[in-house]
């Protein structure tokens, strides 16, 4: 199980590093521009410099972003679990996402309501939410909307985030196959993404099912009980 978690992280990692790879062009590019334009023009005005040296910042604090981000996620996880607020681990999936969804001509939209903090290992969550959100980009056409939504289910005690796409969805046939291992329609995919979501989310007393209509798209529900379901939480 372990062997599959760690080798969907590399996956990810991938993905990350080819994105990161990307996106750090442009404000470096940035900062070259602007550090070029001051070496060239030493007698320009003080209001003209004070504009560079705050392009070159944004620039680095970009960069920064980029790396921390992928920093962060390749990170061994402790084994224990802290109080979180789920709303920030979905905001940094979905930042950390953006660049690819906007690659590929797609918007994700956040909709989170105020919810309880859940005990939670943040590493592992981020994995599962980044998991979902690649799937649905990569489900996607250009023009596509991905809304991820957060409520608070007061009669089951849980907390159910919404993952929705308006991809093509997935076909009957194909329904009660998706979370077994190595299961995949993608061409260079390895069938790991969501049967490692299902593990990561049973040893986080959470569960996971979705809904979908071929040809119109899907969404994934995942449900974060504040008590142990086997205590007759149902979704």
């Amino acid at each position: 199980m372990n062997n599959l978690i760690k080798n969907n992280k590399l996956q990810i990692l991938g993905k990350l590093s080819a994105s990161f790879a990307h996106d750090a062009r442009n404000p470096l590019s940035a900062l070259k521009l602007n550090l070029n334009y001051l070496k060239l023009y030493p007698d320009i005005e003080p209001d003209e410099i004070s504009e560079g040296v705050n392009a070159c910042l944004e620039a680095v604090e970009r960069i920064e972003a980029l790396i921390e981000n992928t920093l962060d996620f390749s990170r061994r996880p402790g084994d224990d679990t802290k109080m979180l607020d789920i709303n920030k681990i979905i905001l940094d999936a979905a930042g950390i996402m953006t660049s690819f969804a906007n690659r590929n001509g797609i918007k994700i939209v956040t909709d989170l309501d105020e919810i309880p903090e859940i005990d939670l290992h943040k590493n592992k969550i981020l994995q599962v939410l980044l998991n979902l959100i690649g799937n649905a980009i990569e489900a996607c056409s250009r023009g596509s909307e991905i809304t991820i939504s957060t409520r608070f289910k007061d009669q089951n005690q849980c907390v159910e985030v919404a993952i929705k796409d308006e991809g093509v969805g997935i076909k009957d046939s194909d329904k009660d196959k998706i979370f077994d291992d190595f299961f995949t329609n993608k061409d260079q995919g390895t069938g790991l993404g969501l049967s490692v979501c299902k593990m990561i989310l049973g040893q986080q007393n959470a569960q996971i099912y979705f809904e979908s209509t071929y040809g119109k798209g899907t969404t994934f529900f995942v449900m974060f009980y504040l008590n142990d379901k086997s205590e007759g939480n149902e979704t």
